[in-house]
């Protein structure tokens, strides 16, 4: 598995590498011989026909706070409301917090609501929640901007270091009581608490859900690790795992797919090292993204599982529809004219374009040789830049730290790279120092003011894009899609970047699979 991101999201990524082998083979046959981990079928057959079943493990608790576990932050969703939750469409969807207000360096959040116990969600529950995440494994890296946190009532103020307008859209994460951020097992905010039968752990519908779910009491299903994932779904001990990894997620026998929009960036980087190096020129990066079809990448080196980035920020993001600026697909003849503009001339005999020396117009492309994904994007943007004129060699790595290491150290003229961006499109990761796609960013003053300008107020989006096309420091090329695989019991499943149990009412029971 493949992913250039920020060294804060690696390990949470690198988590999701065995689950790959979940997908790849749900619609399998269970192989009686495979090494243990697996749910004993003894288990499997004492299931009643139709009962949501998740995994869980009672070592890591129900806190999402206090754990690292992606299956315990999965859960969360369900036995905690967050502040907002963010829809497939990237709009909020304003959940305890009622209003979220931004004004320069202060944001101001208004909450309401209730616990499963029937007790008020406070300002002071709000800012428990706030300082429990900022202290977090998984949801700590996004609130470094965050400074002071205090409350009043039912009001929350936060104390940012820089203007952030869009800081609601970090807010996805679960309210907990004040007292309780420290628990293993707390109060419920959410659709479901925790509870226990004859038969073990169970999630159990809150009385103000009951009523809208098909699913009242969901089953839980202790794992000794991620073997008994692999196993658990292939043979339908468990109905449902979620991901954002690069494998053929096709449906099967036994499985839905429910894809959705992550804010995953997958790019061409550019990495212009001193001025006399060719890509230290704007209108040479500018033919270079006019020489790619988005549209061909998306389509064949993703199967569709990605769209495309018709802009920097993510395409599904508001008001970004009309601030787009990058084309789907390729336009030769304008790419061609740029390279020209700067003296460069096409060679008959060879096809490439070379400057007034002879000397040609080539670069290596580094691809990291673990994602098959990227190395499809690498040879189909090789081949587009060849077209053009630009002569590109593929440089494949196999090792992750290594192809990691060259980036860095500025030693990938050109680069096939992924980000996963936090929801209110901070870019520090390409912009800031430290940012780990920051080697090699030519980024002018005008552009990082007009960035600074857009995260202040995002009524400066459309400007900060304008001003990107114009630099074009790196080639946004696809925003990837997740994927939930589940049990086809069930149907209606909406995920989103947000919430795996996104508008969980929704979730029907079909014909039941009949467990032998």
């Amino acid at each position: 598995m493949f992913h250039f991101v920020p060294r804060r999201t690696i390990a949470a990524l690198l988590s999701f590498a065995v689950a790959a082998a979940l997908f790849s083979g749900c619609g399998d046959a269970p192989d009686s011989s495979a090494a243990g981990g697996g749910v004993p079928a003894a288990q499997v057959a004492g299931e009643d026909a139709g009962e949501f079943i998740l995994p869980y493990s009672s070592a890591d608790g129900f806190n999402p706070y206090l754990s690292k576990s992606n299956i315990t932050v999965q859960n969360s969703r369900l036995l905690f409301d967050s502040f907002v939750d963010i829809t497939n469409d990237f709009a909020l969807d304003y959940r305890v917090a009622r209003s979220v207000i931004s004004s320069g360096t202060e944001v101001t959040i208004t909450v309401g609501g209730s616990f499963a116990d029937g007790a008020a969600i406070t300002g002071a529950d709000a800012a428990a929640s706030l300082e429990a995440a900022r202290q977090s494994p998984v949801f700590g890296a996004r609130f470094a901007n965050m400074g002071a946190v205090r409350y009043s009532g039912d009001t929350v103020t936060v104390t940012l270091a820089r203007p952030d307008s869009l800081f609601a859209y970090l807010l996805d994460i679960p309210v907990l009581k004040a007292g309780e951020t420290g628990a293993s097992s707390p109060t419920s905010s959410g659709r479901y608490s925790v509870g226990q039968d004859d038969r073990g752990a169970i999630l159990t519908a809150n009385p103000d859900f009951a009523g809208q779910t098909a699913v009242p009491t969901i089953r839980l299903v202790e794992l000794s690790g991620y073997d008994a994932l692999v196993s658990g779904l292939n043979i339908g001990a468990i109905s449902l795992f979620s991901s954002e990894q690069e494998s053929d997620l096709a449906g099967s026998i036994i499985c839905n797919t429910a894809y959705f929009n992550l804010n995953n960036l997958v790019f061409l980087g550019i990495q212009a090292m001193g001025e006399a190096s060719p890509l230290a020129q704007p209108a040479l990066r500018q033919a270079i993204d006019l020489a790619v079809s988005r549209r061909q990448i998306a389509d064949k080196a993703y199967y569709s599982r990605a769209y495309v980035a018709t802009g920097v920020i993510n395409p599904r993001f508001p008001g970004e529809a009309g601030a787009a600026t990058l084309a789907e697909e390729a336009d030769l003849d304008a790419a061609r004219a740029l390279i020209e503009s700067l003296g460069y001339t096409m060679d008959a005999a060879s096809g490439y374009y070379q400057d007034a020396g002879g000397q040609r117009l080539a670069f290596t492309l580094l691809c990291y040789s673990g994602s098959s994904f990227k190395r499809y994007a690498a040879t189909l943007v090789a081949e587009q830049l060849e077209e053009c004129g630009i002569q590109v060699t593929v440089q494949e790595d196999g090792d992750f730290a290594s192809y990691h290491d060259k980036i860095a150290s500025g030693q990938a003229p050109l680069y096939i790279g992924e980000v996963k961006l936090y929801n209110n499109m901070d870019m520090d990761v390409f912009f800031a120092d430290g940012g780990d796609a920051h080697t090699g960013v030519s980024a002018s003053e005008a552009l990082l003011a007009a960035y600074d300008a857009m995260k202040a107020d995002a009524a400066g989006l459309a400007a900060f894009e304008a001003a990107f096309a114009a630099e074009m420091p790196f080639v946004p090329l696809v925003y990837k899609n997740g994927v939930a695989t589940y049990s086809k019991d069930f149907s209606g499943l909406s995920p989103t970047v947000s919430d795996i149990f996104y508008q969980f009412e929704r979730l029907t029971i079909d014909s039941p699979t009949q467990k032998e």
